[in-house]
């Protein structure tokens, strides 16, 4: 259920500017549903088409882990896992209407009923890659897949893997681990890739579960660490970045039900800042009319309480959080601006198959005159 702080009709919104009403402070925006039928969506793009691309998670399937030697099936509190190919990548048209980009995709989902694949989507000039999270043997799918990964998807629908991450992971452990027991741990050994964004000839990719920072060049499959944020012997659990000139801003889930924190890293990323003030998990960020905005997935003392995300703006120059949503939405993941102005996020992240949706926000006047 979509729960908006104001809803007006096109007539008051009209009065509101002759009155000289700022329609772009935070009492005057709205959430609609943009679009249906979605699978545990994910992250979201806009691509060189004006369309929306959008990462579906699926709904896993029916393969379990072998087991054995180098398969282990209990690795974490989360397994065991089962997988299938029900991730898919989707265009969303400008009249909500789906279209299949990419289909058949690793899907895994863990004991509690969550799953996790195709997680986010980008583009380089006109070439798609989507992000798939998790993979592997104990997640019940072949290691020759070579998850978790970066697959660029090619005109005819079919996907290329372009770098292995998994790889990477394992040949480069992060400086601090808290917990290592599968027991008790909630950690990944395989990693939790989770968003990226698109700059440049480059893919910034962000891995939550250890705390990595890395930089992909997908044409030749090679890639750079650019921070571990375990470096201070702490989970910081980094989910999502942004940019905006020579700074890059990376929100984070925070550590053990703590508040999250919104770091700000230079171009080279030899260190961060933390200059806004944080508060909620944060799981989309983005940039609109020179203003940074969060999308909050639920109360950082009430974790995964639906139907409490808020959206929030940052001001840039005290640092200050600003409500400007709340309780929009339930377990939302990403945001991106669109070329209409708006802002979308990607509404029931974890929920049944089909009962996903996507988000637009913006001022009341926007949003009814919505093209």
């Amino acid at each position: 259920m979509i729960r908006t702080t104001l809803k007006l009709a096109a007539a008051f919104a009209g009065l509101l500017l002759l009155n000289g009403c700022n329609l772009d402070d935070e009492s005057s925006w709205e959430a609609t549903t943009h679009a249906t039928g979605l699978t545990n969506p994910r992250g979201l793009v806009f691509g060189p088409d004006g369309r929306l691309y959008v990462a579906e998670a699926g709904a896993g399937g029916a393969l379990v882990p072998t087991g054995g030697p180098g398969c282990p099936i209990d690795i974490n509190i989360y397994s065991p896992y089962t997988a299938g190919y029900s991730g898919r990548v989707t265009r969303v048209l400008a009249n909500g209407s789906l279209e299949a980009v990419a289909t058949s995709l690793p899907s895994v989902t863990d004991v509690s009923g969550a799953s996790y694949g195709p997680t986010d989507v980008a583009f380089i000039g006109s070439t798609l890659y989507v992000l798939i999270e998790m993979g592997g043997c104990s997640h019940a799918l072949p290691d020759s897949l070579h998850l978790p990964a970066i697959l660029r998807v090619n005109a005819d629908g079919s996907t290329t893997n372009v770098v292995d991450l998994g790889a990477w992971h394992r040949a480069n452990p992060p400086h601090f681990v808290k917990d290592t027991n599968p027991a008790t741990t909630d950690q990944e050994p395989g990693g939790v890739f989770h968003s990226m964004i698109a700059v440049g000839d480059f893919l910034y990719v962000v891995e939550t579960n250890r705390g990595f920072l890395l930089r992909v060049d997908p044409v030749h499959g090679t890639i750079d660490r650019l921070f571990d944020m375990s470096i201070d012997d702490r989970e910081h659990n980094p989910i999502v970045m942004t940019r905006r000139g020579e700074q890059f801003q990376v929100g984070t889930f925070g550590e053990e039900e703590g508040p999250a924190e919104l770091a700000v890293f230079d171009e080279n990323f030899s260190g961060y800042g933390l200059p806004y003030a944080s508060l909620h998990p944060l799981v989309g960020l983005a940039w609109r009319s020179g203003r940074l905005y969060g999308v909050e997935i639920f109360p950082h003392d009430e974790a995964w309480t639906p139907d409490s995300a808020n959206l929030v703006r940052f001001d840039d120059r005290t640092g200050l959080r600003r409500e400007i949503l709340t309780k929009f939405a339930s377990l939302p993941n990403g945001l991106v601006t669109g070329p209409d102005g708006a802002l979308y996020t990607s509404n029931n992240g974890i929920s049944g198959p089909g009962e996903g949706s996507i988000l637009r926000m913006a001022p009341h006047a926007a949003a009814v005159s919505q093209p």
